[in-house]
């Protein structure tokens, strides 16, 4: 999962808004899961105040997330790289 170009959550409710956000992907890595948005031709992780990374160990909660407070209705799940019984960096 590339860290270099992450956005944050105030960052990613404007590109939200602006309606410059193509595709919303969340992406598994051990047990947690982050958000991936595709702005233009490339793809920014969502990080936290403090971390490269925001990071959430529910998939329910990150929905209700995307859905109630983003107001995303549609979106990828990618869960290759998701091993629950492995700690993941978050």
């Amino acid at each position: 999962m590339s860290e270099a170009k992450g956005i944050t959550e105030a960052t990613l409710r404007e590109l939200l808004d602006s309606g410059a956000v193509r595709a919303v992907a969340i992406v598994a890595q051990g047990d947690a899961w982050a958000v991936q948005v595709e702005v233009g031709t490339r793809w920014r992780t969502l990080r936290s105040a403090r971390e490269p990374v925001r990071w959430w160990r529910s998939l329910d909660r990150l929905s209700r997330w995307l859905r109630e407070d983003l107001g995303v209705v549609e979106w990828s799940v990618d869960a290759r790289q998701y091993a629950p019984a492995q700690r993941s960096t978050a």
